[in-house]
């Protein structure tokens, strides 16, 4: 056989594999006050991705690349809107603090003066966590625009954010295997 039994297929997917409904996002730091409740409203994300650049050098008639610099790709947010508006009104008022919409003035000083901390975090089918991403310094670049239509019925309001940070952290979680051995730890 050159592909091997789908037995091996299952048993190399440990628990059947990671499902992407299974995680909440948490602002765990932030200039301002955020809603208690963020963390139901908010549901969709991605992990974003990892760049390393290559750097390109010419030695003796070909193109040597060589690792350069890291780049981590946006995170992206959507929240439901409430007819309160308490979780879009927070994220304007970062985005303020960010940059004045009448004074047009910015932020100066250290990062917790207009950042704070976000983290995703990935549990299991039975509810233990798994890989938790803590995005430092992160930020609000965007807050999405809400459409309105009357068409749209039976539906509820909600918007996206996409978030800027310095970097991210990966932190394991308690996912254990079926013979009691922990994952990822």
């Amino acid at each position: 056989m050159a592909y091997g039994a789908i037995s091996d297929f299952k048993g190399k997917l440990k628990q059947g594999g990671a499902r992407p409904s299974l995680f909440n996002v948490s602002i765990i730091t932030s200039p301002v006050d955020i809603p208690a409740d963020h963390t139901t409203k908010c549901f969709t994300s991605a992990i974003p991705g990892l760049t390393i650049t290559p750097i390109e050098k010419q030695f003796f008639g070909r193109t040597v690349k060589l690792p350069g610099e890291m780049t981590f790709g946006t995170l992206s947010t959507t929240f439901y809107n409430s007819e309160t508006f308490d979780i879009r009104r927070a994220l304007e008022d970062w985005t303020d603090i960010i940059n004045g919409p009448e004074s047009n003035l910015g932020v100066s000083g250290v990062p917790s003066t207009y950042s704070g901390q976000v983290d995703l975090t990935h549990y299991g089918k039975d509810g233990t966590k798994g890989m938790t991403f803590q995005f430092k310094d992160c930020w609000p670049t965007e807050v999405a625009a809400i459409e309105l239509s009357y068409d749209t019925v039976g539906d509820m309001e909600n918007f996206a954010v996409t978030w800027e940070y310095d970097y991210y952290t990966m932190k394991a979680g308690s996912i254990t295997t079926t013979n009691g051995t922990q994952e990822g730890s």
